[in-house]
């Protein structure tokens, strides 16, 4: 069974390498920094990403909230998943409808979450057509808990991107209350026009001032205010976010690739399709909310339990086949690296601010099944080829066995490819802790 755990991020001495792996005695190392900066922490996976919501995006989340304050929270889309959601953010979500439509927006903006040939899943911009209003009473945005670990009673600023357009009369009013009674206004800025002259990507900050009379409040942002005012046409919207003003230290985590049923070449694809725009995007506002700090970004990848169905080449530099083997899983996972760099290298940001940590599918058997063994073996040979490359072996920290006794996997073991809200804490836990 898992040990409980501990308030202090601290428990052996730290460590920066440039490259390592850490199993069942290492410290918290490539983690720590969210003891003394602003880190976000971006996920890439499979069906376990986002469970049902709750996967390891909920469970890293939950398992790093033991340790250090959550500063701000994942970058999340409107209408994530078409506007049906899917769960994603830990005691946060996307809330509402839908809003306008996916698609049909000029390029000049379209590119800032252009998926190309791929399905970068599960954010979709938001495009509201000149002409076109969308009604107040449907307000949506995002809704923090109120046990969420940012704070709902601190000083909390609401994000939200936007396109502006060169012309038209398009006007929205950005919103935050309380999301129970008595709903009290946080923020109203009033009407903000999209016609600024000029197509580009501005932002929205709600800057509301701490209040202890929150506690125990669920609070929210809204593009909207409801019974009000609705949107007019154009409208374009791509990501919001909250962030606690009062934390300089402590993580966030943003989920930008879920894909069940896929494989890492899936991934890999995905981001290999996305516009440079896209990416550049996300990763930019990052980046710019842990300012002054140098930035510190941690890209999660799991992966494992479909690759050993994949039967396409992978598409790394190798292009390596079989698909299902050890050097193909590698090749795609190092297709997700050098994209990712890529993108670092075409704005000139150090290459320095990035790390990688691969993570195997958990296992599924005693002893284990041996693709998920050679992929493990083989990932962790690339990862300590790499600078600031990282593997976390779950098979290395517990048992298929001890997973059942747990309860860990779901449908009482008969899924044992998926788990539990308590096995992706659990297991959370025992990814991030030594």
């Amino acid at each position: 069974m898992i040990r409980s755990p501990i308030r202090s991020p601290i428990r052996s001495p730290l460590y920066s390498p440039s490259v390592g792996t850490w199993g069942a005695a290492a410290p918290l190392a490539l983690f720590a920094k969210a003891a003394t900066q602003r880190i976000d922490i971006v996920g890439i996976g499979d069906s376990n990403q986002i469970l049902s919501g709750f996967g390891w995006d909920h469970g890293i989340q939950y398992a790093l909230s033991q340790y250090f304050p959550m500063w701000a929270t994942g970058l999340i889309s409107q209408n994530e998943n078409a506007g049906s959601g899917s769960g994603q953010g830990y005691l946060y979500n996307r809330n509402g409808s839908l809003i306008g439509a996916v698609s049909g927006a000029n390029a000049a903006l379209d590119k800032y979450l252009n998926k190309g040939a791929g399905s970068l899943f599960p954010a979709y911009y938001t495009y509201i057509a000149s002409g076109s209003t969308f009604g107040s009473t449907l307000a949506s945005g995002l809704i923090i808990s109120a046990t969420c670990p940012l704070d709902t009673t601190a000083a909390i600023s609401f994000d939200g991107y936007w396109g502006s357009f060169p012309s038209d009369v398009g006007v929205f009013r950005p919103f935050a209350r309380w999301e129970e009674s008595p709903f009290t206004t946080i923020v109203d800025p009033g009407n903000v026009s999209t016609n600024t002259g000029a197509y580009g990507i501005q932002k929205v900050t709600l800057a509301g001032a701490a209040d202890p009379a929150r506690a125990g409040k669920q609070i929210g942002f809204r593009w909207t205010r409801p019974s009000v005012a609705g949107i007019t046409g154009p409208f374009f919207a791509t990501y919001m976010r909250a962030r606690n003003t009062g934390r300089n230290t402590g993580f966030a985590y943003s989920t930008l690739e879920y894909r069940g049923g896929q494989s890492a070449r899936t991934m890999a694809y995905d981001l290999q399709q996305a516009s440079d725009d896209t990416l550049t995007h996300f990763f930019s506002i990052l980046r710019s909310d842990q300012a002054p700090a140098t930035p510190y970004i941690v890209i999660m990848v799991n992966s494992g339990l479909n690759d050993r169905n994949e039967t396409t080449a992978s598409v790394g530099p190798g292009a390596v086949t079989p698909g299902d083997s050890a050097p193909a899983f590698v090749d795609n996972c190092t297709a997700i690296v050098e994209r990712i760099k890529a993108i670092w290298t075409v704005n000139g940001w150090s290459q320095s601010e990035l790390n990688f940590v691969f993570m195997v599918s958990h296992p599924q058997s005693d002893p284990d099944d041996a693709e998920l063994v050679s992929y493990r073996s083989a990932i962790a040979t690339y990862a300590a080829s790499i600078s600031q490359g990282y593997t976390i072996d779950l098979a290395a920290k517990i048992s298929s066995a001890q997973m059942l006794a747990n309860g860990w996997y779901a449908s009482a073991g008969a899924d044992k490819s998926h788990m539990t809200q308590a096995g992706y804490q659990g297991m959370s836990l025992l990814a991030v802790v030594p």
